[in-house]
């Protein structure tokens, strides 16, 4: 992400008068001390361009050859050159040069080379090279290739990220190492860390871990994705099941993620064997692999059970651990079975007595009918 030409049409715009008057190339001169109201209406005139000031006040505008040491404008600085030590803007900072310097603005902070240090700004922070730094602007920050912090309210972009992205709504990365974290979106390259977003990851080869709200998508990962959806192109887990248990005679199932990690959704019917006769279920689980057509899953389930298709919504809350043995018969079928532990939540005793099977043993009846059992569970899986 090169600035340069930005801020050179920027500076030609405003400057022209300037450089058209001073055509001849000088090597810039140091000075500890200037003072402007606006260029060229200040102590180094029209030479502002060709001098690098140790102290600088511009009163409301000033464009001057560079910094070293600090610079204080009521409203815009622009420096030709290099920023070394402190600049302060009411509005912006635009620099064409390297910067080692903290700057504040109430709205932008712009440079075309690299910068080293901090960028506060009100709304932007934009760093047309290579950034060992803080950037920290209100809606958004851009970078080229980024080793340190970019944290904004809305949006933040880098060539490469080394650190830290935290951003309101989303992160931008070619590639990253480190950590992305927003309340929305991140998207990145390859990533050596972990991304953690409110909806949505998106990477290509992931070492660490993706933490979506809701969907994790990658090409590989060596590490964990953690979502209600993580769909991982290459090498991911994604199978169907059809089972019954004493709970629901038919169930159906969908498995995504990896096999050290997956999520389950689920729907279950009874039919004609109870007013209660629909469950919707969600669950995690992990799938070790015993030997080359064996394995055994390890699954945390969740149902909630409805009268009648929905009709009823009283509060009706089935958990359950499972473990079951899969046996691989083909590529894409295998079947399982195995010992269920069941813990049910109700809030009507009633409830709880029709749902449970006549083994299920009390244990509470107060404000919520409890009631637990073993059971067991088999299927097929595609």
């Amino acid at each position: 992400m090169k600035f340069k030409l930005l801020f050179a049409c920027l500076l030609f715009l405003m400057f022209n008068n300037i450089n058209a008057q001073e055509e001849d190339k000088v090597e810039a001169d140091i000075r500890p001390f200037q003072l402007t109201f606006i260029t060229p209406l200040g102590t180094n005139g029209t030479l502002s361009p060709r001098i690098i000031n140790k102290f600088s006040l511009n009163i409301l505008a000033g464009y001057n050859g560079g910094v070293d040491g600090l610079e204080l404008g009521g409203f815009l600085n622009l420096t030709d050159d290099y920023v070394k030590g402190f600049q302060v803007a009411g509005f912006g900072n635009i620099s064409g040069g390297n910067t080692e310097a903290a700057q504040l603005a109430g709205f932008m902070n712009i440079n075309g080379g690299e910068v080293k240090g901090l960028q506060g700004s009100g709304f932007i922070n934009i760093a047309g090279g290579r950034a060992e730094a803080v950037q920290i602007g209100g809606f958004t920050n851009l970078s080229g290739p980024m080793k340190g912090i970019q944290a904004s309210g809305f949006g933040n972009i880098a060539e490469e990220t080394n650190g830290l992205q935290a951003a309101g709504f989303g992160n931008i990365a070619e590639q990253s190492e480190g950590v992305q974290a927003s309340g929305f979106i991140n998207i990145t390259g390859d990533i050596k860390g972990a991304q953690i977003a409110g909806f949505l990851n998106v990477a290509e080869k992931v070492k660490g871990v993706q933490i979506g709200g809701f969907l994790n998508v990658c090409d590989t990962i060596d590490g964990i994705p953690i979502a209600p959806i993580s769909v991982v192109k290459k090498g991911g887990y994604r199978r169907f099941e059809f089972w019954g248990n004493e709970t629901f005679f038919m169930n159906t199932s969908f498995k995504i993620g990896i096999r050290p990690f997956y999520t389950i959704f689920t729907l279950g019917f009874k039919p004609g064997a109870s007013d209660y006769n629909t469950g919707i279920g969600f669950g995690i689980g992990t799938n070790i692999e015993l030997d080359l057509n064996k394995s055994l899953d390890l699954e945390a389930h969740s149902y909630i059970i409805n009268r009648y298709f929905w009709e009823n919504w009283d509060y009706n809350h089935l958990n359950q651990l499972r473990i079951s043995f899969n046996y691989q018969i083909a590529e894409h079928f295998s079947i399982f079975a195995g010992p269920t532990f069941n813990i049910l939540i109700s809030d009507i005793t009633i409830d709880a007595d029709e749902i449970a099977p006549s083994w299920a043993f009390n244990i509470a009846d107060r404000k919520d009918s409890i009631r637990g059992w073993f059971g067991f569970n088999a299927g097929m899986r595609f």
